[in-house]
């Protein structure tokens, strides 16, 4: 089971892992004690009070029952001094009960002489003394083994069960974050197709956790235009071992869509198996975070665009009033040739092609005009970027005029291919002359040119479009903040032209820069990806 792959239905208790722990001294009770000197003169008092109560009751007996003296008694001395103080106690008082022994009890009484016939008894009572003595202290030995062995293991269940509560609630921590953060975690045995899912890898395939995951099943919930994707991919991934991270969506069963975000690491299951351990994000919140956030950017691209129009009134009338002066007066011109008969046929023709040609620039300029003041959805085509050049120029060729602005081209002999939004890299190409247009406004004492260079760069993967002014250029201090949204040093304007230019180009795959020139004004620069097939031939 991996973490996080425990059920906590039902929650899990208040647990202190915090919980007092047993000393590591604790074995002070049994061996440090006994070590002590009061310790030791009591084990040994011990041995010999018991001995003397041994030999008290055995007079005792003599005396007043009138019987003969209970070896028994001293045996059982020893035996409970060797219980009580252990092996050293027990020989002492072994010692002492055969010192009082051959004195009180063996012939002669009352004399520590040996008589020879009671040489047999007094040894037999020494062996059965010693082996009494041992037997107890065998036995005492026994029983503080005994006791060291619970105390250890009273000792480790304590410890485990400390272990078992540290794990029981980071497997708690684990699948909550799990939980809040929308990430579930997996197992995939590749050898065996066994999975194993979290709870929240449930949750987020809307399954019951009593179902047995499948690579089936996955596939079953996978939308259809990526089944065959992920199926590919698990395909690879068990014959190569190798990691993996893919996006994809689900479709639940009430028909909603989801977006998962998958990442799994391959480990060695064995001498030849694998088996990945993974994450699986849901992250269609993100998904549609981003999408709402794409639609705002598009609204607002939309609404700058209005306004460069708006701005641009004048030009684009101008554009349009020269081929329908033109179309007026060729219609006349038609006309009087028409009133001549067969002999103005061919004038009149003429005039009528003249006539359609005027009425294609007007559609033309009209159709560049709705292109860029409609809000439609983003299409990428593959276009060249300088023809893209030319159709702003197209539109702004008046309004570079009125005011007295020189603009040159030095754009790239082969066609810069590229994959984008023609009305979206249009906007960008306008933004940027017009920028260039208002920061030449002040000047007065050189001509006010305007260059637009296309090329290539030096590897050859990407196109690059510069637009170089004579304005008043830019402080070091407002450079960094060029692209920020609301941030103009205009006295009109919402400064939000360079901001959405960025975004745009960005959205691209490329990269809009600014920089000062060596002399009076600005540089701007935009790469774009040149499309594959473009930059392989080159």
């Amino acid at each position: 089971m991996y973490p996080g792959q425990r059920s906590s239905e039902t929650g899990a208790p208040a647990l202190s892992v915090d919980a007092p722990r047993p000393s590591s001294d604790w074995r002070l009770g049994l061996t440090d004690f006994d070590q002590t000197p009061w310790a030791t003169f009591s084990r040994y008092a011990v041995a010999i009070l018991s001995v003397a109560a041994a030999l008290i009751a055995s007079k005792a007996a003599v005396e007043y029952l009138n019987i003969e003296p209970y070896v028994s008694l001293f045996l059982c001395a020893i035996m409970f001094a060797a219980w009580f103080g252990g092996l050293g106690p027990g020989l002492v008082s072994t010692a002492l009960a055969g010192l009082a022994f051959e004195y009180f009890v063996a012939s002669p009484i009352n004399s520590f002489e040996i008589d020879v016939h009671q040489i047999p008894r007094v040894s037999l009572f020494l062996i059965t003394a010693l082996f009494v003595n041992w037997i107890a202290a065998a036995q005492r030995k026994a029983t503080r083994s005994l006791e060291l062995s619970r105390r250890d293991l009273l000792a480790a269940l304590e410890a485990q069960k400390r272990t078992e509560a540290r794990l029981l609630r980071s497997e708690m921590y684990l699948a909550e974050a799990q939980r809040l953060s929308r990430t579930g975690s997996f197992g995939w045995k590749v050898a065996t197709g066994e999975i194993s899912w979290s709870e929240e890898t449930f949750r987020i395939f809307e399954c019951d956790p009593a179902t047995t995951p499948t690579l089936e099943f996955v596939l079953q919930r996978m939308h259809p235009e990526d089944r065959d994707f992920v199926q590919q991919l698990l395909d690879e991934a068990s014959q190569n071992g190798v990691d993996f991270c893919h996006e994809a969506r689900l479709v639940m069963p009430n028909g909603a869509l989801k977006h998962i975000r998958t990442l799994a690491h391959a480990m060695k299951d064995g001498p030849d198996g694998i088996e990945y351990i993974g994450a699986v994000t849901d992250v269609t919140a993100a998904k549609q975070a981003e999408a709402a956030l794409n639609d705002a950017q598009a609204d607002l691209a939309h609404a700058t665009r209005v306004i460069t129009l708006g701005e641009l009134t004048s030009s684009i009338a101008h554009e349009v009033n020269q081929p329908l002066a033109a179309i007026m007066s060729n219609g006349e011109a038609c006309l009087r040739w028409l009133d001549r008969g067969a002999s103005g046929m061919e004038h009149a023709r003429r005039s009528v092609e003249w006539i359609v040609k005027d009425v294609s620039r007007a559609a033309d300029v009209i159709g560049r005009v709705r292109a860029l003041a409609r809000k439609t959805d983003t299409e990428r085509a593959l276009l060249d970027i300088n023809e893209v050049v030319n159709e702003a120029r197209a539109l702004m060729r008046r309004e570079l005029t009125s005011k007295q602005i020189t603009l040159r081209t030095e754009l790239a002999t082969d066609p810069l291919i590229v994959r984008a939004d023609r009305v979206q890299l249009q906007q960008v190409v306008m933004n940027l002359v017009m920028n260039g247009i208002e920061a030449m406004q002040p000047v007065t004492d050189r001509p006010r040119e305007l260059l637009i260079r296309s090329q290539r760069s030096f590897d050859a993967d990407q196109a690059i479009l510069i637009m170089a002014d004579c304005g008043v250029g830019f402080s070091d201090e407002n450079a960094e903040r060029l692209f920020n949204a609301f941030f103009t040093t205009k006295s009109a304007g919402l400064g939000l032209g360079l901001s959405i230019c960025r975004s745009i180009v960005e959205a691209h795959g490329g990269k809009l820069s600014a920089s000062r020139n060596a002399g009076p004004g600005a540089t701007f620069q935009f790469t774009l990806p040149l499309h594959e097939d473009v930059g392989r031939a080159q």
